[in-house]
């Protein structure tokens, strides 16, 4: 495989979780364009983003708000050929997370000067990105990143601050505007606005920790490719349910394969069949999972996909099945519109 040579600040954390997730994904990215896989949580995310970046290009009145929000559901929608309804059925949360981001567009404050930039493309050297909404105001700026899901981290139920991957990609960022636009650190604010909890969170950096910054993203890119020099990409690949379960390349990770294998109880919407103990029920049209002694079921799959999953089992095949629905807490998974399959 080619060599990377560019990172995103908001990959930065998660590469370091999955370094193989983001090596695909690059050369799938170089081929043939974005590959959209369908999930939840960063549908409902880049669904707030385009809202929010057309407010602050059109600044529009609020009672427009709703037109606009539909317009932007039907856009995505479209893009990963689903219904409507099926969006706002599967996403967590949909309806409070609409009321918020028009609490967020009409509570949040501007820095004070008329240059207001949203989803402002930034580039220096090997990292490159989107900020959500990049403010001017004669020689300082602000950088503002939007946050649809919880932004800190909770321990003991206490709050311990923001989360790191956050932290760390607006740090990038200041990295990129400190270099590119030659702005002193002392005049770039960092802020992440959380659209749930109505939170806030500001800070700065110093030049040195700028400095620092940029050598941590050479360091990280100098190992990857390191390792795309050996031609062994497994040694690249963490697997994680919170990654690999919206994944467009778990059915070729080794990794995440063997993991199944070995913790089966670990993965909510991603089941291995073969490696363990499987029956067929032939009138419901569902799959009984014996793991540790506890049985586990999937239910609703359609008769076609039912009777082809059989059939691969019975021939000895490993089956990979992922996009299942975990209902609540219990044991029984449910297939959907958007559960997929295939021999491993």
């Amino acid at each position: 495989m080619k060599k990377i040579n560019q990172i995103s600040p908001s990959m930065l954390t998660s590469i370091e979780k999955c370094k193989l997730k983001f090596v695909l994904d690059s050369h799938v990215r170089r081929g043939k364009g974005r590959i959209y896989e369908f999930n939840p949580h960063s549908f409902m995310g880049e669904l707030i983003h385009k809202v929010l970046e057309n407010y602050y290009k059109e600044f529009y009145n609020f009672n427009e708000f709703d037109t606009k929000w539909d317009e932007a559901l039907l856009e995505f929608c479209k893009k990963f050929k689903i219904e409507k309804e099926y969006a706002q059925y599967w996403v967590p949360n949909y309806y409070p997370k609409k009321i918020n981001t028009l609490k967020t567009i009409k509570n949040f404050t501007l820095l004070g000067g008329n240059k207001v930039f949203p989803e402002e493309k930034v580039r220096f050297k090997n990292v490159r990105g989107i900020i959500d909404l990049f403010e001017v105001d004669e020689n300082n700026v602000r950088i503002t990143d939007f946050k649809t899901g919880i932004i800190i981290n909770i321990l003991d139920g206490k709050n311990i601050g923001v989360k790191e991957t956050y932290i760390e990609q607006l740090k990038t960022y200041g990295y990129i505007i400190n270099k590119k636009k030659e702005i002193k650190a002392d005049n770039i604010e960092l802020v992440i606005k959380g659209l749930g909890n109505n939170e806030l969170f500001s800070f700065m950096y110093s030049q040195e920790e700028y400095n620092i910054q940029g050598l941590k993203i050479d360091h990280i890119l100098n190992e990857i490719n390191e390792v795309l020099n050996t031609g062994n990409l497994n040694n690249l690949a963490s697997p994680e349910s919170s990654i690999c379960n919206f994944c467009s390349h778990k059915f070729q990770c080794d990794a995440l394969h063997d993991s199944i294998r070995n913790q089966p109880n670990k993965w909510d919407r991603i089941i291995l069949l073969k490696t363990i103990n499987v029956t067929f029920d032939s009138d419901k049209f569902a799959i009984n999972i014996l793991v540790n002694d506890r049985t586990k079921s999937i239910h609703n799959i359609p008769e076609e996909d039912f009777l082809e999953i059989k059939k691969m089992n019975e021939n000895n095949q490993e089956v990979l099945i992922s996009h299942l629905l975990q209902v609540d807490s219990s044991i029984i998974k449910r297939w959907s519109k958007l559960s997929i399959y295939k021999g491993i």
